[in-house]
């Protein structure tokens, strides 16, 4: 009898557990924001062999790239833990490069920014009352300043490429609530697709090619801490 009455008991808890719901009607107002540093050194050594006795030339980049993103989010549950709403997202990436003697260091560009606006759907599977599992698929509609230098010239003219395009993603997370109304959840990447058309580029002497275009497009899977993003979100109407 007493394994009877922990077997009922066992199966009673579980049923609780995975009984969790965020019910429809819920209004959700959240967001996220990521932070990434990562610093590269290269060293690249030659021979000049039209010198006498033979010169050696060393050449040493360290260059640091951080990133920087925020994304709010609108949404309302369609059905228990099922929301539909609308993302905007920021990005602003940076590279800042040293270089050692003989090559003074070039100016640091401006950060590339790029700005983002889609729909999204969501599934929330709750293990607990406090812990669950959150799928978000997004799309929509982005543009994209960038900078770079024209390498072709003296390599010190900075270049302006704006972009727009559309992207997709499907982003796992975990979810935390503390309380009821509240989620902190958490991600290390996402499955995605992002594709823009660029103008030419201002800051070249020279006119615009006539039939000019430049597509870029990605597709893959990026994961790891450097895309670790942190969100909150307040679940309105919630108990």
């Amino acid at each position: 009898m007493k394994k009877i009455g922990f077997l009922v008991l066992l199966a009673a808890s579980i049923q609780a557990a995975w009984g969790q719901s965020i019910e429809a009607g819920t209004v959700s107002l959240g967001g996220s924001v990521g932070y990434s540093r990562t610093t590269t050194n290269t060293t690249n050594t030659s021979n000049n062999v039209n010198t006498i006795p033979i010169s050696t030339t060393t050449y040493s980049f360290e260059t640091t790239n951080t990133r920087f993103i925020f994304s709010p989010v609108v949404g309302y549950f369609i059905a228990d833990n099922i929301a539909v709403g609308v993302n905007l997202g920021y990005q602003a990436s940076k590279d800042v490069s040293t270089t050692s003697a003989p090559s003074p260091p070039r100016e640091a560009l401006p950060a590339t920014i790029t700005l983002q606006i889609g729909p999204y759907f969501q599934y929330y599977k709750l293990l607990s009352a406090q812990f669950g599992i959150l799928g978000t698929l997004s799309a929509g509609y982005q543009k994209s300043n960038a900078y770079g230098y024209d390498n072709g010239g003296n390599g010190t003219t900075v270049l302006e490429l704006k972009g727009s395009g559309i992207y997709a993603s499907v982003t796992p997370a975990i979810v935390f609530f503390p309380i009821a109304k509240l989620g902190l959840s958490a991600s290390i990447g996402s499955l995605g697709y992002s594709q823009f058309d660029y103008n030419f580029p201002t800051g070249l002497n020279i006119v615009t090619p006539a039939g000019h275009q430049s597509e870029t497009s990605t597709f893959g899977a990026t994961f790891g801490f450097s895309q670790l993003q942190f969100g909150g979100t307040y679940y309105f109407g919630r108990e």
